[in-house]
């Protein structure tokens, strides 16, 4: 297995993952191969570890940085970054154990990020998404400073840049530089609105980000969901609903953040839980991971 933190590198991906299906990495990483310099694979301390292992070291192109924890994925992000920024990378891609993507996803998303920087401050670059299973593409969001929103759904015709506020982490693109710029991710926000924190965070710093259109996504909501009114709600563990709830208050004390858009992120999810707790059998698990994480965040509100 090469030693990623050493030698100069131009494009370096990074993957975070945590208990994978194996054969999902293989895939992205074979899809990957021909299209980066460097695959940096950050474990957080997953069961299956050592078949992880075994598998990287038979593709010479991917270092393994096995944490002995899950520590979450921001701290996972800022491990691969420092590996990264050792190698001399110039430009990052970030995805997660399930993504999928195409044999020409990177260039396009570096070719528009090269153009775009040419005329402005650009963070970073994104595809779009498109559920896999329903033939739907998901909205893309701009905030004003004031956390007013304006959605903005994907036709699949669309050739020109779109300007967002926020991205998903998984396919966006950006560069060593603007990374040192703006900062490292969270690691106090585990893994709920670590992305569009740093997102908010660049807006605020005077960058702007960009959907690409021409590049898309698979994405699924996948089969733990339950429907509500017009919208399907997510079923995750107790843990994630904690960091989700908790994290939507931490978004309260934040200045670059839009008072509004941290209100309305801490009343969904109270919302959400609330529907969990009636639907769900582990009601009094519901209930803990609620009370922790309403507790926790006011906790940190009343310290700043």
């Amino acid at each position: 297995m090469n030693n990623i933190c050493s030698g100069k590198m131009d494009v370096v991906a990074i993957v975070v993952t945590y208990n994978p299906l194996l054969a999902n990495v293989w895939r992205l990483t074979a899809a990957l191969a021909a299209q980066v310099d460097k695959i940096i694979v950050v474990d957080n301390g997953s069961a299956n570890i050592a078949q992880l292992r075994a598998g990287c070291e038979n593709l010479p192109q991917i270092e393994l940085l096995a944490l002995t924890r899950n520590m979450g994925i921001a701290y996972a992000q800022n491990a691969g970054n420092d590996c990264a920024r050792k190698a001399g990378a110039q430009y990052l891609i970030y995805f997660d154990q399930d993504s999928v993507i195409t044999a020409q996803f990177v260039a396009p998303l570096k070719a528009a990020f090269l153009s775009l920087s040419s005329t402005c401050r650009v963070a970073l670059v994104a595809p779009v998404f498109k559920d896999e299973k329903k033939d739907f593409f998901y909205p893309l969001v701009w905030f004003n400073r004031y956390g007013t929103r304006r959605k903005t759904v994907p036709t699949g015709k669309e050739t020109n840049p779109i300007p967002v506020s926020i991205a998903i982490s998984s396919g966006s693109f950006t560069s060593m530089a603007v990374m040192d710029d703006v900062g490292a991710m969270r690691s106090d926000f585990f893994i709920d609105y670590v992305d569009i924190e740093w997102c908010l965070r660049a807006v605020h710093a005077g960058y702007v980000l960009f959907a690409i259109p021409a590049v898309c996504m698979l994405h699924s909501i996948g089969d733990r969901s339950i429907p509500f009114l017009k919208w399907r709600l997510a079923i995750h563990s107790e843990w994630r609903r904690y960091y989700r709830i908790r994290n939507g208050f931490l978004l309260l004390r934040l200045p670059h953040v839009p008072k509004l858009l941290a209100l309305r992120e801490v009343v969904v999810n109270l919302v959400h839980q609330f529907i969990l707790i009636v639907t769900q059998n582990n009601r009094q698990l519901q209930l803990k991971y609620l009370w922790r994480g309403v507790r926790d965040g006011l906790c940190a509100l009343r310290r700043t």
